[in-house]
């Protein structure tokens, strides 16, 4: 091989890659914000999974869009904003705390705070008590007595 298309072939791939760089480095922000916004999504088809990990095609479905909204320059709140719309905000890995959603996320401060409620009263009226006092006993009918008797000499109780 000659040095003249030696040379050639290596100003040929520096063009390449002057080329190819900026598409990744594109790409690599691209994925990152598809990453971003699926994390904050959860798989309607999968359930406990975001649609960032989620094998279904419906995750990957998502992602997809996800993909041509970014790349058409729309903002990871916009898009979120169109998946609630479409789903609910079922759809968010974070829902927010309003509404019924309110409700699961104070109601085991609210449990928790109800029983150490509970048990400061129950604790409080234990130990003003006076001590456990027996009820009386009441009188024996004397023919169940006699035979009480009898029954602990024979057994020896």
């Amino acid at each position: 091989m000659s040095a003249r298309r030696l040379l050639g072939l290596l100003v040929a791939c520096c063009v390449l890659a002057a080329i190819a760089v900026p598409l990744l480095a594109h790409a690599d922000t691209l994925d990152d914000g598809v990453r971003r916004i699926a994390l904050q999504l959860q798989c309607p088809v999968c359930e406990g999974q975001n649609a960032a990990d989620s094998p279904s095609g419906l995750a990957t479905d998502m992602r997809r869009v996800i993909r041509t909204k970014l790349a058409a320059g729309e903002s990871d709140q916009q898009i979120l904003d169109e998946f609630v719309a479409s789903y609910g905000d079922s759809i968010l890995t974070e829902p927010p705390k309003r509404g019924i959603s309110l409700g699961v996320w104070l109601g085991p401060a609210l449990g928790v705070a109800l029983g150490a409620l509970v048990l400061g009263v129950l604790l409080r009226t234990w130990r003003r008590s006076p001590g456990f006092k027996p009820a009386p006993v009441a009188s024996v009918d004397p023919d169940v007595a006699d035979e009480l008797h009898r029954f602990r000499e024979e057994f020896g109780r």
